[in-house]
Order: structure tokens, then sequence, then C-alpha cells
């Protein structure tokens, strides 16, 4: 019984923040435009613009077999489907779960897969516990270093109450939970926010969010096995993904509205501090956007920058200088041609009937936060894109895989978000694109996959999932990457 008194987390810490001036950046003239990939032998080229699945190969039946350029599949397991954002470790992957497959799901829980034999992967097992088992959304995060995989019970949206950690450093096929009582799969319940998620770099800290009213929390996992909340507060209206600078004194925090990234202190968390305060230094607004969706630090010749996500409103991905931390710049943005202004009738076309998210960058990652070479994103229907940023003001793309659309496979994705989510695209709203004037609230047509996953940079691998297609591993072609 006392192990269980000193798991109980508790809430210590209200934010108490200093508010400055927001610095406000709209769609100023930064260039966005990236340069189409050069693709090679065995690549299986878009029919459209860059990033487009276009109306006539989906009605046509052209869109059910995929779209590549120097990428190329080389195992998949595509199980019951995975929902929103998933994960990886070793050779090992992590499907995230929606709310409802807890009843229909024919194998519940965060599915397992085992990748080490890519002509053969498996199901090899499923995690259980309360926070799996209730809906993962974007919480579903490994800490590389520690070999910790977290989770959050988020619910239909927004939740949260249940945390469960694994080790997968030990067998990542066989992830053992750390935080269940007395050897069980039940877990302490506690008073966090639950949407996103992300690990401070030390691992010592798990950060969650709720999408609404702005809620944040701080759970120390120094001891995995006794997970405590040691921050709890609000911030503003609405938060989303997180990033960290290396020290883990710098918290960067997506809003969702309006759509930016807020910059805080957050040196009295990762020092521990009795009564610990988030302090704001700087807000980056743009209207070029909709729903920010995380920020990514980094550094390029010894200048600070962190890429910031959008997930509507075809905002894409904008790099923005912080030399300056209280006076962020946006300096260049990167967005597919699907998605710039002048092609905003063939994404109301395309899109119409395959659910809220159209072609819109979601998750992305780099392959090292010093002078980082590459980044690789999950683009929801425009598939995985991957683009060389070596030269920060000159990015282009170098690859890309957007995987076969599942069309008459609805019933069969119980665990697929894409397959459940009705309705036309909201991703333009914010520009005026409302898609079909009468609405549309059928099922969706399943024409093109929802990527939505960071995927993970591993030599000439890339470890993705998608919501329909599941489990993937890459393979890039044509000395795309890495490069010398």
């Amino acid at each position: 019984m006392k192990r269980i008194v000193h798991a109980l987390p508790a809430v210590i810490a209200v934010a108490a923040l200093v508010v400055v001036p927001n610095v406000q950046a709209g769609a100023s003239e930064v260039d966005t435009t990236v340069a189409r990939a050069d693709c090679g032998p065995g690549s299986s080229p878009e029919t459209g613009v860059q990033g487009q699945v276009p109306l006539a190969d989906r009605e046509s039946g052209r869109s059910a077999q995929g779209y590549s350029c120097n990428l190329e599949l080389i195992s998949r397991f595509q199980g019951q489907g995975q929902a929103t954002v998933g994960a990886s470790y070793g050779h090992c992957q992590y499907l995230g779960t929606i709310i409802p497959s807890a009843l229909t799901a024919k194998v519940k829980g965060v599915n397992v897969i085992d990748m080490s034999d890519p002509a053969n992967p498996r199901l090899s097992t499923s995690l259980v516990s309360a926070a799996t088992l209730g809906g993962t959304w974007e919480t579903l995060k490994v800490h590389e270093a520690r070999g910790l995989l977290a989770a959050v019970s988020v619910g239909p949206g927004t939740g949260g109450f249940f945390v469960s950690v694994y080790d997968v450093k030990t067998d990542c096929a066989k992830p053992r939970l750390l935080n269940g009582v007395l050897g069980t799969t039940l877990t302490i319940p506690g008073f966090f926010p639950g949407h996103e998620a992300a690990w401070s770099p030390d691992g010592r800290t798990y950060w969650t969010t709720g999408a609404g009213p702005g809620t944040i929390a701080a759970l120390d996992m120094s001891n995995p096995v006794l997970p405590r909340v040691i921050f709890n507060g609000l911030t503003g209206l609405t938060n989303h993904g997180l990033g960290f600078s290396p020290d883990g004194n710098r918290a960067y925090v997506a809003s969702a509205v309006p759509a930016g990234i807020t910059i805080f202190d957050s040196s009295d968390i990762q020092s521990r501090k009795l009564f610990p305060r988030l302090r704001r230094i700087a807000d980056t607004t743009w209207e070029d956007g909709g729903i920010t969706q995380h920020a990514m630090p980094f550094t390029k010749n010894g200048t600070p920058y962190y890429m910031a996500v959008d997930e509507f409103a075809s905002g894409g991905a904008r790099i923005v200088d912080i030399s300056d931390e209280r006076a962020p710049r946006i300096v260049r943005k990167l967005k597919l041609e699907i998605n710039r202004p002048e092609n905003m009738p063939l994404r109301a076309k395309d899109t119409a009937k395959n659910g809220i998210f159209g072609y819109e960058a979601h998750y992305c990652s780099l392959d090292r936060t010093v002078d980082p070479t590459t980044m690789a994103c999950g683009w929801t229907q425009s598939g995985i894109r991957v683009f060389d940023i070596r030269d920060l003001m000159n990015p282009r793309e170098i690859a890309y895989f957007n995987p076969p659309a599942q069309v008459g496979k609805r019933a069969e994705l119980v665990n697929s978000a894409h397959a459940f989510v009705p309705g036309q695209p909201l991703s333009d709203a914010a520009n005026g694109n409302v898609g079909d004037p009468a609405g549309y609230l059928g099922p969706v047509d399943m024409t093109a996959d929802w990527c939505m996953s960071p995927p993970r940079l591993d030599g000439d691998r890339l470890w993705v999932n998608c919501d329909d297609n599941g489990a993937m591993l890459l393979r890039f072609t044509n000395g795309a990457y890495p490069r010398s």
C-alpha cells in the first residue's frame, strides 16, 4: 500500500505567467516554394501538382496504386489501421488508438509490430492499460535515449487521468508496463490534460497539453515506476504540441487559436523548483495557416531556429529565427504546390469526401537538431514528404511516398481515425474554402490515406505509419538519402 500512496500524482503548481506583447508575424513576403523532387528509376511519380492526389486518379482507381519518388516499401503491417499518431523504436512500431476501438477492435489497445524480419512483419503483442485503451490521440511518444514509451488516455479529443509508461529498451517487441499497480495493467489516475504530449530532451519530464482551455502539465519521469505531476496550469486559449531547447529550459508550445508558437521559460520545472512557474517570453502568430501542430527547435551554423508545422489552412511548415527570442522572425516557409492559394479549387474538389484533413502538414522530424540536413513529414493526404534543408533558404524535396488508397476497406480498419471521421475538409476554412456548398457528412471515400505521424529517419530507411496502411518501413533509393 505504501507504494501506491507514493505513486499518487498531485497537482502542486498553477501557471503564473509574465505576459509580454505579442509578436505578430502574418502573411508577409516570405518565400514558400519548395523545388520538386527529381524522381529516379523505380519511382511512380505523382500525376498532378506537387502533393496532389487528383480527383481523376481517385475516381479511376489510380490512387489505389500509390505514388513514390526515391522511396520504396520494404515492409507493411496494416492490421486494423492506426489512429492519428503512432511511434517507433528499434525494429518495432506502435500504432496509436482511437477510443471506439476499445470496443470494436479484434486486438484492442496499442498494437506492437515487430519488423525485425521485414519480409514477415508480425503483431507481437498489444498494450492494454487504461491509457492505451483510452484513445492515445497525439500522446504516444518514445524517448529514444531512455527507451521509454508513454501515452495518456485522451478519450474522444481531450482528456487525461491515466498515463502509462513502458520500457521498450529491453525488448521493443514486448514492452513492459512500468507504472502498473501491483503488477497489473491498472495505473493510478491523476489530474492532468491529454491531447498532445512530448518528452523533455533529457527524458526526465513528460509534458502533456489539452486542446482547451490552454491546459498544460509536466509529469516527473525520473522514476517511471512512479510518475508524478509536478506542474499543472493554464497558459491561454488553446495548447497543442510542444518542443524544447536542448537543456529543457525553453518550451515552444503550439497554439491552435490563433495559429502560432509561444516560447516559455520552463527552467523552474526543469530544475525541479518547489513552486514552479512557466514564464512567457514571446508569442509569434500568423494568419496564413491554422491550428499549429508542434515546433522543432534546432541550430544551424550556431543560429537558433525552430521549425513550426500547421495542421490546417495549408499553413505547411515555417522556419523561425529566434536569435532574439523576444522577437522571433519568420525567415522561410515550406509549402507543397497543392498548398498554394492558386490551387485551392483543386483541393476543394479532390478532398471533398475524404474527411476533415486535406493536404496538410501534420508531424515532422529532423535528422538531427544541430545543423540538420533533412526533414521528413507526415503530410496527411499528400503522404510522406522528405526535404533537403541543408540550405535553409532554398529547401527542396528529395523523396515522397504516398501509400495506396484503401478504398473498400473502411469496415476492416476499426482503429483508423481516418476511416471513422466523416465530413468535408476543414483545412482551408480560414481561407474561405468550404468544399461542397451543401456540405458532406457521409462516410469518407478512402481515396487517399492520412499520413500524420512523425517519420523516423534511420540510415537509408524511414519508419512511418499512416491511418489506413498501418505500420510501414520504407527505404530510400537513387542515393536520395543519406547523402555523403
